[in-house]
């Protein structure tokens, strides 16, 4: 039986999961150097970091980095375990977390070709900074504190060879990864800046929580500044209920915006350019404070008499 070709073995590998890629290693000495230089397609990943504690999950393979090791000559304790069937194995090991946590993000995700179809951060994954190589990913959901430390030299977490596809997160600041994200989820945050929000560049765009009323008209203004295509939608809400009753009149004035009406809804409208205008309105209850903001065609609105 001829051996594989590298093209062949390439293939083979980059179909595999992470935990068999991982076991073939073990077995096969002889695939090692190519293995180690074609990327991962992982299913599921998070990485979740404070100042002393690292866990990096992928698939079914957890890992956590700590300054607790179980020999107390050395700096660091590693603990992986198999999710599947429970096996754990617990390693002492003379570096300290935050390096510790370095090089294994880096050996899995500093590699061409990598994606991951779900990618969870959460509090301060500053590991990831020391990742050069660009990956795809097509979901991702950030729990993190803020944008990324100011000597980083990065202005993103992450670096992705094309935008996330869907964007879910707690916190609105300045990234490019969230910048250019295709559709965004925005949870639990009440406190969004109309202006950072204003240049991120998603189509789809979702809160849970109310906006500000004059973060609206940064945002509202922003988008008029900057321009978005027709089929832009933001859905998000306002601190207030009976919103037509004055509410939209107060931020058409604080806008600059025309007072004008759509399919019996008050909302107030700018233009944006000879084809296009964003509509700002609520929905067709008139006691809920639900705020879609989205651009149409122009003239879908008309002037209120």
């Amino acid at each position: 039986m001829k051996p594989l070709t590298y093209q062949c073995l390439q293939m083979v590998l980059q179909e595999m999961s992470f935990m068999k890629r991982k076991e073939l290693y073990a077995k096969c000495p002889a695939i090692r150097k190519q293995e180690e230089r074609i990327g991962y397609r992982v299913n599921e990943m998070s990485v979740s970091q404070t100042s002393t504690h690292c866990w990096i999950d992928v698939d079914n393979i957890e890992t956590e980095i700590n300054d607790c090791p179980e020999d107390k000559t050395k700096k660091c304790g590693v603990i992986m375990t198999n999710g599947k069937t429970g096996a754990t194995v617990k390693q002492s090991i003379d570096v300290d977390p935050v390096e510790a946590a370095e090089k294994w993000i880096t050996y899995i995700l500093n590699r061409l070709n990598t994606r991951i179809q779900l990618f969870y951060l959460i509090q301060s994954p500053i590991c990831l900074l020391k990742c050069d190589h660009p990956i795809t990913i097509i979901n991702l959901t950030m729990y993190v504190r803020s944008e990324v430390p100011e000597d980083s030299g990065r202005s993103s977490w992450l670096q992705t060879t094309v935008p996330v596809r869907h964007l879910t997160t707690d916190r609105v600041f300045r990234d490019d990864t969230m910048k250019t994200a295709r559709s965004v989820k925005i949870i639990q945050d009440d406190n969004i800046d109309g202006k950072i929000l204003s240049e991120w560049q998603a189509i789809k765009i979702s809160t849970d929580q109310p906006i500000p009323l004059e973060q609206i008209v940064i945002y509202c203004t922003g988008i008029a500044e900057s321009g978005r295509p027709i089929g832009f939608r933001c859905e998000s809400y306002i601190k207030f209920l009976n919103m037509e009753h004055s509410t939209l009149d107060w931020l058409a004035k604080k806008a600059n915006a025309r007072k004008t009406s759509w399919n019996g809804r008050k909302c107030f409208t700018i233009s944006l350019n000879n084809a296009s205008e964003l509509n700002v309105h609520g929905n067709l209850d008139n006691r809920s404070n639900c705020l879609i903001i989205e651009v149409n065609e122009k003239g879908t609105a008309i002037d209120r008499r």
